[in-house]
């Protein structure tokens, strides 16, 4: 099938069936392999310098594939254990239970792939760590891998024997898993674009046997793909297997970001394979993180390796190290003598320790000036100089590739005694800087594949599954594990309420992770020894400082796994530093009763008096006995003062 080259302007130029959609994706599929095509040419030189393959007429040459050793450093300080998953609460709240309990089973479903020894998370991550080092590009892909068995729902009857729902068959869950796979460099593509951010899907490529294609995609698929040999024989630096003897189909499994959709399609078929409607339901659609890409710029993003920036240096270390290797091998003692004297042939030949060789005639022998005079050397100091100083020019050039890779002697395990403290920390944080960028660089890679990976289990996993195998119910937190599996499955509040990152992968933070745990507790003691005394001599201050505590815990990020029980220490002790209620005394309260019932009475006496004393006084007064009293004028009213309002 032929493909026009022209430009495809929209989805227009080809036709929505399964011939136009594997017309179209021929094109988008060769298109980008035509600009991935330089970066896998230099790949592959550059897999050959790093495993060290010569030529045949480069037999001869001397190597010190000094390449090889760097990036051996690199991977081991970069990658030396696998990684952590931190999965916390997304703005430490240290009163919201749940999301830390959801946290806690998360991390534990995470961090099991990669301490199972049958998981491949391990391998996969080392492998495109390894990649990006070394040819400058480096990809995962994750997978959900469900597994289901069919059972009999059994017929329902009612109380008089009626049938009221019929058996039937149906399917359930036996296993699932959100597997990682590695991704080889070569068998990873994306449309050309700037940025990863204008990344129009990506895809990658399988080899497939027959039998693999009916299982997948059915035998009608599988008679009509072409079967090839793609072991590359003919291609000296191509570093794959040449001698497969199976024929397999060459098949892209492709995300589209446009219309979130995913196709197969198998190269030189005439019809697209399969076509599935977004199957995992991510929120950025892709299966993959954006890949490990060394040096690239926001005008293409194309890896480019670091070897490439270093590739001069490598070139004339290698000539370099030839030329010594030549020299040495030429600084021997050799030398001429005259065949006339046979004595000084025997000096060489048969002379031993404390042996005397005669000489026939030794006034000639002495006339000619002795051994002296009849033996003459090559001149080896000329070449013994040559060697020292190729040999210092090669320290130099050594130096100065360790100066483009930006790695110091301190990271390389190599020091001089003359060398200061001063000195040897400057080139600490020198080589440090350049690694913590590769550290970073990792880590949020990591971090985006843990976030897949946590995405396909809050979305498609069973609660039983999630529940089980993360054991959270022999943990103090089981009472909370429903809730908190509820909120992984509340895809509106999970991802403000939980937060996942990887941890540094780095041998170096071990130590600052025993640190971390020396100050937490020193830390803890110290508060608990300050605010006791205030605890005993102010009971009321014990739950705001227990509350002070609870918030201070929560801030250490080692305090996670023991967080559930100092929770659960604090929220026993403030139910007990808690005020317990009065109980009612009865005595009292009728003793309280009667006092108010006679100041009732009192109150109700001396009002009763105060009435008779008014009466009898209104009584005499009309007898004339008591005179009224006078009336005393009205007051006259006051003026207000001058300019002030009228009263």
């Amino acid at each position: 099938m032929m493909i026009n080259s022209a430009p495809i302007t929209s989805d227009s130029d080809f036709e929505n069936t399964p011939v136009g959609l594997a017309a179209k994706w021929q094109t988008e599929i060769q298109a980008s392999q035509q600009e991935l095509l330089k970066f896998h040419q230099d790949a592959n030189r550059i897999t050959q310098r790093y495993l060290d393959k010569r030529d045949a007429y480069a037999k001869d040459e001397s190597k010190v594939n000094l390449f090889w050793s760097t990036m051996q450093v690199l991977l081991s300080m970069l990658y030396a254990r696998p990684p952590k998953a931190d999965v916390a609460r997304s703005f430490q709240d240290y009163d919201d239970d749940v999301a830390r309990v959801s946290g806690t089973i998360l991390q534990r479903l995470l961090n099991r792939a990669f301490n199972d020894n049958v998981s491949a998370w391990d391998s996969a991550v080392r492998q495109g760590i390894e990649d990006w080092l070394v040819v400058g590009s480096g990809q995962i892909w994750l997978r959900y891998e469900v597994t289901t068995e069919p059972y009999e729902i059994p017929a329902v009857f009612d109380e008089l024997g009626q049938e009221i729902s019929p058996a039937a068959e149906a399917e359930r869950i036996v296993n699932e898993d959100a597997p990682c796979d590695y991704i080889y460099w070569e068998d990873f593509f994306y449309s050309p674009a700037r940025t990863w951010h204008e990344v129009r899907w990506v895809a990658r490529r399988v080899f497939m046997t027959k039998d693999q294609l009916k299982a997948r995609f059915g035998e009608d698929i599988a008679n009509v793909v072409p079967l090839g040999n793609y072991s590359k024989k003919d291609q000296v630096n191509d570093q794959s297997p040449k001698n497969d003897p199976w024929n397999k189909a060459e098949v892209f499994e492709i995300w589209c970001k446009e219309n979130r959709k995913v196709y197969w399609y198998a190269k030189s078929c005439d019809v697209i394979l399969d076509v599935k409607d977004d199957p995992l339901g991510l929120d950025a659609f892709f299966p993959c993180p954006k890949p490990l890409a060394a040096n690239v710029t926001s005008s293409n993003f194309m890896p480019r390796a670091d070897y490439i920036f270093a590739q001069d240096q490598f070139n004339e270390l290698d000539e370099i190290n030839t030329r010594i290797t030549w020299l040495t091998r030429a600084a021997k003692v050799v030398g001429v003598y005259d065949k006339s004297a046979e004595g000084i042939q025997r000096v060489f030949n048969q002379g031993s320790e404390n042996q005397l060789i005669p000489v026939d005639n030794w006034a000639m022998f002495a006339e000619k000036g002795g051994i002296k005079g009849q033996v003459d050397w090559i001149p080896i100091d000329q070449v013994v100089n040559a060697i020292g100083h190729l040999r210092q020019y090669r320290q130099d050039k050594v130096m100065q590739i360790y100066e483009v890779l930006g790695i110091s002697d301190i990271m390389r395990g190599s020091s001089k005694a003359s060398e200061t403290a001063a000195a040897q920390q400057i080139k600490a944080q020198f080589g440090s800087t350049r690694i913590q960028l590769k550290q970073f660089y990792i880590a949020d890679w990591i971090t985006q594949a843990l976030r897949i990976k946590a995405e396909i289990i809050c979305k498609h996993f069973q609660p039983e599954t999630i529940i089980k195998r993360s054991n959270i119910e022999r943990t103090p937190d089981a009472p909370l594990a429903l809730q908190a599996v509820q909120l992984l499955k509340d895809e509106e509040m999970n991802e403000y309420r939980i937060n996942i990152e990887a941890d540094s992968m780095a041998a170096l933070d071990w130590a600052a992770e025993r640190d971390a745990a020396v100050q937490f507790m020193q830390g803890l003691g110290a508060f608990i020894s300050q605010v006791a005394p205030m605890a005993q001599s102010v009971p009321g201050a014990a739950p705001v400082l227990m509350s002070l505590l609870q918030w201070s815990v929560s801030k250490f990020r080692v305090s996670t796994q023991i967080e559930s029980v100092i929770d659960q220490a604090i929220g026993a002790l403030k139910q007990q530093g808690a005020p317990q209620q009065q109980q009612p005394n009865p005595m009292q309260e009728a003793e309280v009763a009667e006092k108010q019932a006679g100041a009732a009475q009192r109150m109700a006496k001396a009002k009763d008096t105060n009435m008779d004393a008014m009466a009898k006084e209104a009584q005499l007064r009309a007898m004339g006995v008591l005179q009224p009293q006078p009336q005393l004028p009205p007051a006259a009213p006051q003026m207000p003062p001058v300019g002030g309002p009228m009263q």
